[in-house]
């Protein structure tokens, strides 16, 4: 656990929620898929509607087993000729050990371009002229900012495309700062605040990331059930803790003596001046205003995504 300090990167959360704020992301995965046949096949392996996207569209998406369980989590980016997964670090072997195993006579071909292309997640108060120089523009709202996306480019590229953005005023932001507006944003990164045990629902991005009117996918069935049956027995969600330490992402959540939970990811929230965390927490505990102990001290289910 630790206490927050005058050390927080305030300059670069403020550039990120108002501004014009740059993060590099190092090391994401990208897996592109090319062939005629890329669109409908992905389709049949991804929890969103890949097959109606269009050049220029983008999707989140997860990839399921055949009992529903996550595989992976990212945006699909459709292309002319080709569409792009992107994801966290070392995503990518993973999702095409996954893909291949399924492609008999279709035409598809996947590629890790996990070395070549590079990202920066850009956020802030405006839209800061994307693709200035032929560098590819991805809409991805990680964070809840008035703007916020993905900007693609060749590894080679990266420094001259970082100077050219501080040029017009971009501010260079680390992981504390991109942390605090990711989980006061509620968003989740995959084998962070979840992994492959997880269901899709239990993550809560069904309306980003699900679609249930698609048709049959590998683990549908399962995706499907838990619709019908309405609820998930744990879900993520928002905690707000009263004491001044951000606790350390493991730690168990109680109510009434028994664990309903536990924190997946935290951070210090300069919106509320107080810790913040995502949790898993049984479905029973899940209403905002639920109060429920820690080993900091009380805290509260609260909803997310919080306002600009």
């Amino acid at each position: 656990m630790t206490t927050p300090t005058a050390t927080f990167p305030l300059d670069e959360y403020r550039a990120l929620r108002s501004g014009y704020g740059v993060v590099k992301l190092a090391d994401w995965s990208s897996v592109t898929l090319t062939g005629t046949d890329r669109q409908t096949f992905l389709n049949n392996f991804c929890t969103n509607d890949v097959k109606r996207l269009a050049p220029g569209e983008q999707c989140e998406a997860f990839f399921t087993d055949v009992k529903g369980k996550i595989v992976g989590h990212g945006l699909v980016h459709c292309r002319a000729n080709e569409l792009v997964f992107i994801s966290l670090p070392a995503q990518a072997p993973k999702i095409i050990a996954h893909l291949d195993r399924y492609i008999i006579r279709e035409d598809v071909q996947l590629r890790d371009t996990s070395a070549t292309r590079v990202y920066l997640l850009i956020a802030g108060g405006e839209a800061p002229g994307a693709g200035l120089n032929g560098e590819i523009w991805v809409r991805w709202r990680l964070l809840h900012a008035p703007f916020c996306g993905l900007l693609e480019a060749t590894s080679d590229r990266l420094p001259q495309i970082q100077q050219e953005r501080h040029a017009r005023g971009a501010v260079s932001c680390g992981d504390v700062a991109f942390d605090a507006l990711r989980i006061e944003s509620g968003t989740p990164l995959f084998g962070v605040d979840f992994n492959e045990e997880n269901l899709p629902q239990e993550v809560g991005r069904d309306e980003l990331a699900i679609s249930f009117t698609k048709g049959c996918y590998l683990g549908q069935e399962t995706v499907a059930r838990i619709d019908a049956l309405g609820h998930v027995n744990q879900r993520l969600v928002g905690v707000r803790f009263a004491g001044p330490n951000v606790p350390e992402a493991g730690m168990e959540l109680t109510r009434g003596g028994a664990t309903v939970g536990h924190v997946t990811s935290a951070t210090y929230s300069p919106q509320h001046s107080a810790p913040l965390a995502l949790a898993m927490v049984r479905r029973q505990s899940l209403a905002p205003g639920t109060l429920l102990e820690s080993a900091t001290g009380p805290c509260e289910v609260i909803e997310l995504p919080m306002q600009c």
